[in-house]
């Protein structure tokens, strides 16, 4: 497991059915390149089933400012770009 996928993980670690809601993260590669987080999906059912899950990926990577947006990658194939912002309550005074 990559440090992305442990501090998912880490950020969850309270919660045994997030745990295993995000059990098909562990299939992935997680890397950081120019403000994306890329995933690479094993398929293009995973990339579906991955793609399901954003709302619980974008919490913990933007909540640290790790990037503008994911991007869930199968390789030699299909590649769609998610924006990362999620408004925080501090946003909310602004």
């Amino acid at each position: 497991m990559d440090r992305l996928q442990q501090l998912i993980f880490s950020f969850y670690r309270e919660d045994p059915l997030m745990e295993e809601l995000l059990e098909p993260l562990r299939d992935c590669r997680m890397r950081r390149s120019w403000g994306s987080i890329r995933i690479e999906c094993v398929d293009a059912a995973h990339l579906e089933q991955m793609s399901g899950l954003l709302v619980h990926l974008r919490l913990p990577l933007a909540a640290l400012g790790l990037g503008r947006q994911i991007v869930l990658r199968v390789p030699g194939s299909l590649q769609r770009s998610y924006p990362m912002h999620v408004p925080f309550h501090s946003d909310q005074f602004v």
